[in-house]
């Protein structure tokens, strides 16, 4: 399944077994985008049959998102984030990368964020 929208973009493969889920937004995602995202994810990770779930977020190329779509996004990982065995977020922002730290807690606790692709990609494929 590969979804391609305008601003976002979500692969999925498999690794032994493991479904990753490779996520990825860039410029200015719209509430529309946010919202096809997060019915994808839902379909993907509640119809797919996998032992284990991970999901790989690659923050490198987001320019910002709305507060709105911001906070609709972590009610929806509050809501499917301990489904994930491990996720991955990666990106260049030190803010960004520390408020997920400091949410990471009430997401998933197997939740990392990375400076690196490599190191990210490492991380949630050795699950």
């Amino acid at each position: 399944m590969n979804y391609q929208g305008e601003n976002i973009s979500l692969n999925l493969s498999r690794f032994q077994d493991t479904l990753v889920m490779n996520l990825k937004p860039s410029g200015r995602p719209s509430d529309d985008d946010f919202d096809k995202l997060s019915n994808m994810i839902e379909t993907a990770v509640y119809s797919i049959q996998a032992p284990h779930m991970a999901l790989l977020v690659d923050l490198s190329e987001l320019q910002g998102v709305s507060a709105h779509s911001a906070w609709r996004e972590l009610l929806h990982s509050l809501k499917i984030g301990c489904e994930f065995d491990r996720i991955a977020v990666f990106g260049h922002n030190h803010w960004r990368n520390l408020m997920i730290n400091a949410l990471s807690w009430l997401i998933s606790p197997n939740l990392k964020v990375f400076q690196r692709k490599d190191e990210a990609t490492n991380w949630v494929m050795a699950s």
